[in-house]
């Protein structure tokens, strides 16, 4: 007895069907393809399954998007194969286990394994960039967390045409492609929140100034300051030095808000080492969190859940942040004039018991 036939999914048919009348010249190089719902209602399927036809011919390389125009024909029918991926990173003791690394490092590494690709990681300055990229020259190349004064070294490498993506820091122009969290809106919410619980005297604990990140999240809290109108006192600004410690001055500057008689009665850290750090800084001055201080920090993993009290935090999607910025990649391996562009993705408040409302 003969096996049933199975039916082939509408996606896979879409996307033969496309790339036929691509090889057959009926989609000639440069064509701009008509939009998904047209297509949709041409083949009698759903928008998401034309969506998924044609993301995967961008993974093959048959199409490429331009943001804001379209989906069009790769000017070469064969496509853009690569066999590795190198991910450049800040020099770090142990980055697989790096609280912000270790999901994107995941997501990356799943997506590499499901082309056969191998993943490299190597760990580099701003100044050694265009050495790094001279080096890897066949390969594709995401920069993560890359600091301030790496945009104009990027900027050359794209300029010159170095396939890469950067991941996990962005700038006001978009000059080369890059995948982020909303830092901005984030730390906006999470000072919003202190504000909405009563809380006018708040503290900002920055971490190092050389990060986009920072920079960002600096932004939001003295736009949700100004919002609910709630003056800011220089010194409550505090340059931690480090996204993984206190310096000294720090420390004394942080002591000094706590220990006044109009103290700072809340406090938001740029990161979750800061937020640590400044935990143990209450203990030691003997004030509690959140019956005396309530805080809320950027990035949540799975630790501040159990900490004494659970901390109230901002979480980053760094799982999708991965993904994102690797599928970004491969569209523009894909694409013979690939555009400039950044993705924001969206952070998340999560509300635990490190926070009180004022009387």
């Amino acid at each position: 007895m003969s096996s049933p036939e199975i039916e082939e999914p509408r996606y896979l048919r879409i996307q033969r069907i496309l790339e036929t009348q691509i090889l057959e010249g009926k989609l000639p190089a440069g064509s701009q393809l008509p939009g998904e719902r047209a297509l949709a209602r041409q083949f009698g399927v759903s928008q998401m399954t034309v969506n998924r036809a044609i993301q995967e011919l961008v993974r093959k390389g048959r199409l490429y998007r331009r943001s804001g125009a379209g989906t069009f024909v790769t000017d070469a029918v064969q496509p853009v194969r690569v066999h590795g991926v190198v991910l450049v990173i800040p020099y770090t003791e142990h980055p697989q286990a790096d609280t912000y690394l270790r999901e994107p490092f995941r997501a990356m590494r799943n997506v590499a394994q499901s082309r056969d690709l191998t993943l490299q990681v190597v760990q580099a300055e701003s100044a050694e960039y265009e050495q790094t990229a001279e080096k890897h020259a066949q390969g594709a190349l995401i920069f993560i967390a890359p600091p301030v004064d790496a945009f104009e070294v990027l900027a050359r490498l794209w300029q010159n045409g170095t396939r890469l993506v950067v991941m996990g820091a962005s700038w006001q122009s978009s000059l080369f492609p890059c995948v982020d969290s909303d830092n901005f809106g984030g730390a906006r919410r999470a000072v919003e929140y202190l504000l909405s619980l009563g809380h006018r005297n708040i503290a900002y604990l920055n971490g190092w100034q050389g990060s986009t990140n920072c920079a960002d999240r600096l932004r939001g809290y003295l736009q949700a300051m100004e919002k609910w109108n709630a003056p800011v006192s220089p010194e409550w600004i505090v340059q931690a030095g480090s996204d993984s410690h206190l310096s000294v001055e720090a420390r004394q500057q942080m002591t000094d808000l706590l220990i006044r008689t109009e103290r700072v009665t809340a406090i938001f850290t740029a990161g979750y080492y800061l937020a640590l750090e400044t935990l143990t800084l209450l203990r030691s001055l003997g004030l509690r969190v959140p019956e005396d201080v309530s805080i809320v920090s950027f990035d949540d993993p799975s630790s501040a859940a159990h900490l004494n009290p659970p901390l109230s935090t901002v979480r980053q999607p760094l799982y999708e942040m991965g993904q994102r910025a690797m599928d970004l990649l491969f569209e523009v391996l894909a694409s013979p004039h690939p555009e400039p562009q950044t993705i924001y993705l969206p952070t998340e408040l999560v509300i635990r018991e490190s926070c009180r409302r004022l009387d």
